[in-house]
């Protein structure tokens, strides 16, 4: 699979839109697969991201009705910085993040695959910043190209 780096945490090979998965973990295992394909992050990355998804939540209720969630795992299974996004025809349930019990239907996923600690605080800070801006968020729904996501993202200074 070639890969075109656009900036440096977005790959044309890891980005896709109106995606149709039966549940979450489905979800996961796609993504993973394609970070992997690309050599983002070790074979484990999929088992691992799964599992820590099930400890500690990720999905993320926004205004509007728009559900995200970020999933990442320890920076271990990371072999150079990526970042995969998954645009959901149909959402799929996560968690809600810092929740023992309520749930989030997610459209979109960012799932982080960050070589440190530090770069994942500084890209989650950075996600929800974006996701806390109603105007933003408006604009970012009507995105259907990996073009204008990644041209979307760098004007945010995310990548």
């Amino acid at each position: 699979m070639e890969e075109t780096r656009i900036n440096h945490f977005f790959s044309d090979q890891v980005i896709t839109f109106n995606q149709v998965f039966s549940d979450r973990n489905a979800v996961l295992k796609a993504v993973a697969s394609r970070l992997t394909a690309v050599g983002a992050v070790r074979p484990t990355f999929g088992d691992a991201i799964i599992a820590r998804e099930q400890t500690y939540p990720t999905g993320l209720q926004l205004n509007d009705g728009v559900g995200v969630a970020i999933p990442h795992t320890d920076a271990d299974q990371v072999l150079h910085d990526q970042i995969g996004f998954i645009a959901l025809k149909t959402p799929v349930t996560f968690r809600q993040m810092a929740s023992a019990t309520e749930v989030v239907s997610v459209n979109y996923l960012f799932v982080l695959a960050l070589k440190t600690a530090h770069q994942q605080l500084d890209m989650l800070q950075k996600l929800m910043g974006l996701f806390a801006d109603d105007k933003a968020m408006a604009e970012f729904q009507q995105i259907t190209t990996v073009a204008a996501f990644i041209k979307f993202m760098t004007e945010r200074g995310i990548g």
